[in-house]
C-alpha cells in the first residue's frame, strides 16, 4: 500500500513537472523590437527585378568554352537599374565576374557586414515549364522564372534597400559590403576568393547574411502560423567515390566476393546501419520554437526535452526530412560495374553523397563508408566541405538584431534557428565570420520552396515586394546593431 501511495505521488509530482514546463514554453520575446514597418518594393521594382531574371546567367563550371556573355552584361544592366547604388558604392570585380560593392559606412572603424547572394542559376529545359525559364512572366501574381526564389530575388531585394535609402540621403554606420557569386550553383571559388580578398585588406566581417532559411507558411509539427528560419549551421558536404575490386569472370559462375557484390553487400549495410542520431542545439531550439506557437501536447513534449528527447529523436528518425535534422546522411547517387550483363566485372564503382551533420567531421563520416568495405577497397573524395561551425543564436547581438529585424516586417511570423542540409556559399564566410546567418528576407511558400532548381520556379510579386521592405528595415537600423 505504502509503495503504490509513493508510486502515485511520483506520478502526480511528475505530471505537475511536465504542467508547468509546457505551460512556461513560450515565444521568445524579441528584444527591444524594431517599430513595425509596411516598407515595399513597387510595381518598379517588381520590373526591374524582372529584368534581372530574364539575364540568363548559367555558369557551367564544368565547360570552360560555355558561353559568358549573360554575365559580362550582368553588370551593366545593374548600373541601368540601380544608378544611385552604383553611384554611391565602390565596385570591385571578383574572379572577374563576382560583384563586390562597397558602401562606406560613417565609422570604418566598425567591421563591415555582408549581405550576400549569387546571381548564378541553374540551366532550365523549357520542357515542362507553363512559362519560358527566363521569360519572367507574371500569371495569377506570381513571377515565373529561373532565379525567382534561388537567388536573385535576394540581390535585387539587396539593390532596390540600397537604392531607396541612398535617395534619402542615408549613410550606413558601418561599411556595407553586397556580394554575389557569379559560381555558387556550381560550387566555384568565387566566393572564397571574396574572402580571401576580405581577410587581406583587414576587412573581416561583424556579420554575414547569406541565401538559405526564409519566411515558410508550413511550418513542421502542425504549427498554424508563419515561420522565420535562420539558419545558424550548415552541414558538411563530400563525395565518396567508392571502387571495390576482385578478379572477376563469368557470370555462370558468380561469389559474393565479386566486386558487385561486395559493392552491394557495403552499400546496403552502409543503408541499414545509419549513424546514431541526436538533437542538436539548434535543432533543439527550433523544435521548441515552433511548439511554443504549437498546441498543448506539443509543448509538453517539447518543454519537457530531459524527458522525452529520446522519444523525438526516434520519431524524427522515422521521416526522411526530419531525419537529415539528427544525423548524418549518405546518399547513393551513381553505380557502374559491367560493360555487358554477362560479365562479372573486375572492378564496381558508387559515389554516395555524404551530408555530415554539425556534431562530427567529414573524416568519421568517411570512415563509417570504409568499414563498410574489404582492403581492396579504393575509396576517393570530392567536393569536400567540413560542417559550418554553429553560429550564436542565444543572447547574441547580431541575431538578436536579425530577428528584430524581421519582427519588423513580418510580426506575424515566428523565429527559429535552424541546420541547414544545402550548402551556400556561407560555408566560406564562416571560416572567418562566427556570426554568419542564412536567411532570405521572403515568404517562400511550401511549393515554391519545392521548385528549387526544379521546373516552373516562381515567386509570388507581394512577396518580392515585402521582402524588400525587410532589407531596407535590416540596413535603415543598422546602428542598433552590436559593436
Amino acid at each position: 500500500m505504502v509503495v503504490l501511495i509513493v508510486l502515485a505521488a511520483a506520478v502526480a509530482v511528475l505530471a505537475v513537472v511536465l504542467v508547468a514546463n509546457a505551460a512556461r514554453l513560450k515565444p521568445t520575446p524579441v528584444p527591444d523590437p524594431l517599430p513595425p514597418s509596411a516598407a515595399a518594393g513597387d510595381d518598379a521594382a517588381v520590373e526591374r527585378f524582372r529584368a534581372l531574371l530574364r539575364i540568363p546567367t548559367v555558369w557551367d563550371l564544368r565547360n570552360p568554352d560555355a558561353d559568358r556573355t549573360a554575365f559580362d552584361g550582368f553588370v551593366p544592366a545593374l548600373r541601368r537599374l540601380y544608378p544611385a547604388v552604383f553611384e554611391a558604392c565602390e565596385l570591385e570585380l571578383i574572379d572577374g565576374r563576382g560583384i563586390s560593392l562597397l558602401w562606406k559606412g560613417a565609422n570604418c572603424e566598425l567591421a563591415p557586414i555582408v549581405l550576400m547572394a549569387h546571381h548564378d542559376v541553374v540551366d532550365a529545359d523549357p520542357v515542362g515549364w507553363t512559362h519560358e525559364p527566363f521569360a519572367a512572366d507574371i500569371d495569377d501574381g506570381r513571377i515565373y522564372a529561373r532565379g525567382a526564389v534561388d537567388t536573385k530575388c535576394v540581390w535585387a531585394g539587396l539593390m532596390e534597400a540600397a537604392e531607396r535609402l541612398i535617395a534619402e540621403g542615408f549613410t550606413p554606420p558601418r561599411d556595407v559590403y553586397f556580394f554575389s557569386s557569379n559560381t555558387e550553383e556550381d560550387g566555384g571559388d568565387t566566393a572564397p576568393h571574396m574572402v580571401e580578398h576580405l581577410q587581406r585588406i583587414g576587412r573581416v566581417p561583424y556579420m554575414v547574411v547569406d541565401e538559405g532559411g526564409a519566411v515558410i507558411d508550413n511550418p513542421p509539427l502542425g504549427v498554424d502560423i508563419p515561420f522565420a528560419v535562420v539558419g545558424v549551421s550548415e552541414k558538411g558536404v563530400f563525395n565518396a567515390s567508392i571502387t571495390t575490386n576482385a578478379d572477376g569472370g563469368h557470370a555462370a559462375t558468380p561469389t559474393l566476393q565479386d566486386a558487385t557484390a561486395k559493392l552491394v553487400s557495403g552499400l546496403d549495410a552502409l543503408q541499414k546501419n545509419p549513424p546514431r542520431a541526436a538533437l542538436s542545439a539548434p535543432v533543439a531550439a527550433m523544435l521548441r520554437e515552433l511548439a511554443s506557437h504549437g498546441s498543448f501536447a506539443l509543448r509538453i513534449v517539447f518543454g519537457n526535452l530531459w524527458l522525452f528527447r529520446r522519444l523525438v529523436v526516434r520519431i524524427m528518425k522515422g521521416n526522411p526530412e526530419t531525419a537529415a535534422m539528427v544525423r548524418t546522411t549518405y546518399a547513393l547517387t551513381q553505380l557502374a560495374g559491367a560493360p555487358a550483363h554477362n560479365i562479372i566485372p573486375k572492378q564496381a564503382k558508387a559515389t554516395v553523397n555524404v551530408r555530415v551533420d554539425p556534431g562530427e567531421g567529414v573524416a568519421a563520416a568517411l570512415a563509417r563508408i570504409e568499414e563498410r568495405f574489404d582492403g581492396r577497397t579504393e575509396f576517393s573524395t570530392f567536393e569536400v566541405s567540413e560542417p559550418s561551425p554553429v553560429s550564436p543564436f542565444e543572447g547574441d547581438a547580431a541575431f538578436d538584431y536579425l530577428r528584430r529585424a524581421i519582427n519588423a516586417v513580418y510580426p506575424e511570423a515566428g523565429i527559429a534557428p535552424y541546420v541547414q542540409s544545402s550548402c551556400s556559399d556561407a560555408r566560406h564566410f564562416a571560416r572567418v565570420c562566427p556570426r554568419t546567418y542564412r536567411f532570405a528576407g521572403f515568404l517562400f511558400k511550401g511549393d515554391q520552396r519545392a521548385r528549387i532548381h526544379g521546373q516552373d520556379e516562381n515567386l509570388d510579386v507581394d512577396s518580392f515586394k515585402r521582402g524588400v521592405g525587410f532589407y531596407v528595415e535590416f540596413i535603415r537600423h543598422l546602428d542598433q546593431l552590436g559593436k
